[in-house]
């Protein structure tokens, strides 16, 4: 049973309108229900909430504002430009060195703290022009053997294998042309092959 069958799809929620958050808070003050509030305006009791601390800041300029969706945060802080030079130098000092190793020795510079992969290392360094990123190798062509006939208007034979559907394991094959086993005239059996 895979995990979509398990739990229930969450619903979706278009994201509200300014003219929906208006008209919430103005049955709100006109009312002092928030539950016929939201009923009116179509939107749950978790919406009424989320906007209430920026209607009591900013009135109803605020709600005409939508916050947005983008991350405020980055969970990957910039490289510092005195790590992107350590990482630049120990690649010109040691230029057999590879992206791991450059990496190791840029933490082992800062007591192991995680400053740097070796992703980054390799960015880094593309960006420096220290390496040149890898050319994809072309894909050898196939192999393919032509057969042309020796002459023009001659024919090239081909041998085929022809195993009809009811051949028995145990009863041997026998030859015979394709013209024959197309018209189903050719029986498989060792006395066609004996006449």
């Amino acid at each position: 049973m895979s995990n979509s069958e398990t739990k229930p799809k969450r619903p979706y929620f278009r994201p509200t309108t300014p003219a929906q958050r208006c008209l919430l808070f103005e049955t709100y003050e006109a009312t002092g229900d928030v539950a016929t509030a939201c009923a009116k305006a179509h939107v749950g009791l978790g919406t009424f909430y989320y906007w209430r601390p920026r209607f009591e800041a900013g009135g109803y300029e605020a709600l005409e504002q939508e916050r947005s969706r983008a991350p405020h945060r980055t969970r990957i802080p910039p490289i510092a430009s005195e790590i992107v030079e350590e990482v630049i130098a120990y690649k010109r000092a040691h230029p057999e060195a590879g992206y791991r190793t450059v990496a190791q020795r840029v933490r082992q510079a800062h007591d192991w703290q995680p400053v740097i992969g070796p992703s980054k290392v390799r960015l880094i360094l593309l960006e420096a022009g220290l390496v040149k990123p890898a050319a994809a190798e072309p894909k050898p062509a196939a192999d393919v053997t032509v057969v042309h006939a020796p002459q023009p208007e001659q024919t090239v034979n081909i041998d085929l294998c022809v195993v009809p559907v009811s051949h028995a394991a145990t009863t041997e094959l026998v030859s015979a042309s394709v013209a024959a086993a197309a018209s189903g005239t050719f029986s498989p059996s060792v006395d066609a092959c004996q006449r």
